[in-house]
């Protein structure tokens, strides 16, 4: 059926469609229906509900208030009797806490007995009786409380006075030669009447047979004893005392039985209390509470019972409710599936192509409006489709041209348009492939010098703009024109070359790289002249896969710029050992670092005028786990390049502080200890202040340690000069180390606050001959001297070098013939015997040909000394 033909049907049905009530009308009269179904049940439910509250309020009404009046007669003859024992137990009276617990008492029974009228003959006959017993014995039990109180109180005042008459001064005209022998008499009466006060203290609480019978053997005790020594006692305080002191100890004794009397007294009335008062307690508990609480459970089971009975009226009303909304729902169901099923029948078909299908109108308003608009929307789809036929055409033009660019892309470098990594492997291996037949290829690794100071001090902006230009100058060159070019990223780029004959034709090819790099490049209009470092590997002759010539020539390049850069280098099988070699100990280092591999030994520095030793210089060593120890030279260069060197010297640092403040604080009091820093240490913001951390953390003093730096650390700027001069005004002295190699600037000394220069063991050892050393060291000696610089001359391995040292003052002698670098606990052990060492060291010297300077004549006697001798070194004099 096509448009035309829906139309005309709708036009025939147009009028009694507009008469048929609509989805809303005929759910609105649904639950219309059901809405009066709930509330009438919901009104026959208030109903019976209505009546089981009634009928429990009527409940609660009756029984309630007896509950609560039986529990509140209850608490307050429980709280009578809790405030009758506190009273009669504490020491302080309270009586109006008495009569309250009396008053809430009485008025507690009275509001029981009002409550319990509605309910004659639950109340036992006699309990009125047995409330009045209970609060009687009550009053009795306070009454007998003070009483025993009272004699206890005599009791005491009998005992005060009997203590007081017994320490009565003595009469002065009594004395006799016995009276020594009265008063000790006079103090074991004492010491027994203490005996009875502690145990009449102790039983007054707790009064028990077995305490009286010990009162009792005390009291006979006192008495015993003051029958035994009257004519002793008589004769210091007369006999008039001495009845007097009986006397008032049998008017004690009587007291005494008189309280435990009241006290057993009290005793008898304080248990029938407690018994009249669980008895009380029982009564009201069994036969007021308990049945009171029973009816009121009764009235909450009839609660119960209507309860359930609203609940089952609900159930049925409830029932009834979901049949009327069943029959609703079939009747609206039944009304809205079939227009609905043709619906869903026209989606399917125009879901699978047939954007001609359209519903037949009909049924529901609303879905009679939906299935016109669905017709609408089928037009619409169909004039969607011819228009998405057009666009289809253009978007495939559009992803052709998308997925080439994307392409370039995966081959190019997106900052230069120069071949990338992949394009250049996928080349490489097509040239090694055509050079299979004859011929050479050269990979040339191109790397340009310093190339993050231009980022540094220009921007990386411009720093891309150089790459640019350096990639046009590689593409655009005749040089390169038969060539390979790519980017492998930052400002490293490759170049094939092939058609090579030999190892001759690449050298030439490497200087014209540095040749047409030498010419001035113009990037944004400006001239800017840079340099080049190039590594160079062949094909066949150094390796045979893609991946191994660019290794082959990675090495390469890492050689010429050990060279000094802006220069090439051809690979050599060494320099790949070298790179593997270097790689690996990288690794161990790390591994050190993490394991804690490093040690540090220690080689004194000594001073032969006063055969002392004022400095040891901590040496790094690396301990294998094999046991083998591997020197510093052999692992720091490494270590600078992979930045590790920073935290092995933070640890020599820490590890050196802790030893020196250990002797500090022990076998050496003046411990000095010297510790060579790194460049990157010297360098970093924060180096002063961590050493000023570490120096407090152990509690040493700053002119306890001495900083060693070589010459290029002070070629690194005004920064290590400020750290420096901050480093002297903490008070940690500094050296300049291997002094005498490099450039050995003059202007260092003059700039720099250093306290120490250390002459480099190269000079040292060959002053003893007949060159040039001699006199330059002893230059540089007299130099530092005026400057007020102290002086120590590395590596002094023989005795003819100590000699000449010595002929100097104040040049302080490190090296393997004083002392061979120790372990921190030998330390100790070579100072206790350096001295000697150090004097039989000089007596073992020829005398000096010359007068050497008159202050250090002691050097002089001491060498010529025989060693044999036995004799002590003379003192050096107090100015030195």
């Amino acid at each position: 059926m096509n448009s035309n033909d829906f139309r005309g049907n709708a036009g025939t049905q147009g009028g009694w469609h507009a008469y048929r009530p609509g989805m809303a009308v005929r759910v609105a009269i649904g639950f219309a229906g059901v809405a009066l179904t709930i509330i009438s049940a919901n009104y026959v439910t208030q109903q019976i509900a209505q009546d089981a509250r009634e009928r429990v309020r009527q409940l609660l009404v009756q029984h309630e208030p007896l509950v609560r009046a039986t529990e509140s007669l209850a608490a307050a003859a429980s709280l009578y009797e809790r405030v009758v024992i506190d009273q009669s137990e504490s020491a302080v009276r309270n009586p109006q806490e008495v009569e309250r617990a009396v008053g809430r008492m009485q008025d507690a029974a009275a509001d029981y007995a009002t409550s319990a009228r509605q309910f004659p003959g639950r109340t036992p006959s006699d309990f009125e009786g047995r409330l009045h017993e209970f609060e009687r014995l009550g009053a009795e039990l306070l009454r007998h409380k003070e009483s025993r109180n009272a004699r206890l109180r005599d009791y005491w005042t009998r005992f005060e006075e009997l203590e007081t008459s017994l320490n009565a001064p003595q009469n002065r005209a009594a004395r006799f030669a016995g009276a020594v022998l009265a008063s000790e008499r006079l103090m074991e009466l004492s010491r027994m009447l203490s005996s009875v006060r502690e145990r009449v203290s102790a039983a007054a609480s707790v009064a028990t047979p077995r305490a009286a019978q010990r009162i009792i053997g005390a009291e006979n005790a006192f008495r015993g004893y003051l029958q035994q020594h009257s004519p002793e006692l008589a004769r210091l305080h007369g006999q008039q005392w001495l009845a007097d002191l009986a006397g008032r100890f049998a008017a004690l004794v009587r007291a005494r039985r008189a309280v435990f009397g009241a006290i057993e007294d009290f005793d008898e009335r304080a248990a029938l209390f407690r018994d009249h008062s669980a008895e009380l307690s029982g009564v009201i508990v069994t036969q007021l509470v308990e049945p009171a609480r029973r009816a009121l459970a009764d009235a909450d089971r009839l609660a119960v019972r209507a309860s359930e009975k609203a609940d089952r009226q609900l159930i049925w009303a409830s029932l009834a409710a979901l049949l009327l909304l069943l029959a609703i729902a079939f009747f609206t169901v039944t009304s809205v599936t079939a227009p609905v099923r043709r619906l869903i029948d026209a989606t399917r078909r125009l879901a699978a192509g047939a954007v001609r299908a359209r519903v037949p109108r009909g049924g529901l308003r609303e879905l009679d409006a939906l299935a016109e608009a669905f017709n609408q929307m089928a037009e619409n789809l169909q004039n969607a489709q011819n228009q998405v036929r057009a666009h289809q055409l253009e978007l495939e033009i559009r992803v052709d041209e998308r997925t080439r660019e994307l392409n370039h892309l995966a081959y190019h470098d997106p900052l230069t348009n120069m071949p990338n990594r992949r394009q250049l492997f996928a080349h490489l291996e097509a040239a090694i492939g055509r050079a299979k037949a004859g011929g050479r290829v050269a990979v040339l690794f191109i790397d340009l010098d310093n190339f993050k100071t231009i980022n540094d001090s220009m921007g990386h902006a411009f720093g891309d703009r150089v790459l640019q230009a350096v990639g046009e100058r590689l593409h655009l060159n005749g040089v390169f024109s038969h060539s390979f070019s790519a980017r492998l990223g930052g400002d490293e780029f490759t170049v094939v070359c092939e058609d090579l004959h030999g190892i001759a034709d690449v050298e030439k090819l490497n200087i014209s790289v540095l040749e047409e790099f030498q010419r001035s490049l113009s990037v944004q209009g400006r001239e800017l002249r840079i340099s080049v470092s190039v590594g160079a590997s062949i094909y066949p002759d150094h390796a045979d896969d893609p991946h191994a010539l660019l290794r082959a020539a990675d090495a390469a390049l890492f050689r010429a710029k050990e060279l000094g850069r802006n220069c090439f280098s051809l690979f050599a099988p060494e320099l790949l050992e070298a790179a593997s070699s270097r790689f690996r100990l990288e690794q161990s280092l790390r591994r050190a670092v993490e394991r804690g591999e490093f040690e540090l030994v220690y080689q004194p520095e000594v001073c032969f005028e006063t055969l002392e030793t004022h400095t040891v210089e901590a040496l790094l060593r690396w301990k294998q786990p094999d046991g083998a120890t591997i020197a510093p030279a052999d692992f720091l260069d490494v270590a600078e390049q992979s930045g590790l060197i920073s935290d092995i010297s933070d640890w020599a640092l820490r590890t050196a502080i802790a030893a020196a403040s250990a002797w500090q604080s022990g076998p050496w009091p003046k411990a000095r200890v010297a510790v060579n820093i790194s460049s990157q240490q010297v360098l970093g913001g924060d180096f002063v202040e961590r050493l000023q951390r570490l120096l407090r953390e152990y509690d040493l003093p700053p002119h306890c340690l001495e900083i060693e730096l070589t010459e290029n650390v002070l070629q690194t700027g005004a920064t290590t000069i400020a750290a420096l001069h901050r480093l002297r005004e903490l008070g940690v002295s500094i050296a300049l180390d291997d002094f005498g190699t490099g450039y050995s600037s003059l202007t260092s000394l003059e700039r720099l606050p250093l306290t120490r220069v250390k002459i480099d063991r190269s000079l040292i050892a060959t002053i003893d001959g007949a060159g040039r050393s001699p006199a330059i060291v002893r230059s540089i000696i007299g130099l530092c001297r005026s400057l007020g610089l102290q002086v120590t001359a590395e590596g002094v391995e023989r005795r003819s070098q100590l000699g000449f040292l010595l002929n100097d003052r104040g040049v302080h002698v490190q090296g393997y013939l004083v002392s061979r670098p120790i372990d921190v606990a030998t330390v100790p052990t070579f100072l206790a015997r350096a001295p000697l060492h150090m004097q039989e060291l000089m007596s073992e010297l020829p005398a000096p040909a010359y007068d050497i300077d008159p202050n250090t004549r002691r050097l002089r006697r001491l060498r010529i000394a025989p060693a044999s001798s036995g004799a002590e070194a003379p003192k050096a004099p107090a100015e030195e």
